[in-house]
């Protein structure tokens, strides 16, 4: 009707290696968040952590990755698994629970989608996260 139409270009799904690689750089920024008392960046990195724990577990279930569109068809034992990385205030002790919560949330996903690549990132995501208190 008002010309040639361009053919629909589909999104290249990202890697696990990717969504595991900015989920360890999220844990770095959150360390460092909480360490220096920026604890609204603190929370934002958290939950962008947390969300590519929910990206890898809907690209492993062959589920929407991007915008969240598939983390609402994810099963609930996942879902469950990732509710202790939500950050329920602002005060120090509880961004360390949730950042650690986050950590150990992503070393599992990493573990399910191959044991390798928990192996490279498991401790210092562990480091990151105690390092934080």
């Amino acid at each position: 009707m008002f010309g040639a139409s361009k053919p629909s270009q589909t999104e290249e799904l990202p890697s696990p290696s990717e969504l595991i690689g900015m989920g360890w750089l999220y844990a770095l920024h959150a360390r460092s968040s909480i360490a220096r008392g920026r604890v609204w960046q603190a929370e934002y990195v958290i939950s962008g952590m947390r969300d590519q724990v929910l990206a890898l577990a809907c690209l492993r279930h062959r589920l929407p990755v991007f915008e969240g569109r598939g983390m609402d068809r994810l099963p609930a034992e996942i879902l469950d698994s990732i509710l202790p990385a939500l950050v329920e205030s602002l005060d120090r002790p509880e961004l360390q629970r949730a950042i650690e919560a986050a950590g150990e949330a992503l070393l599992a996903e990493a573990q399910q989608i191959g044991p390798s690549l928990t192996g490279h990132i498991g401790a210092t995501v562990r480091a990151l996260s105690s390092r934080a208190r």
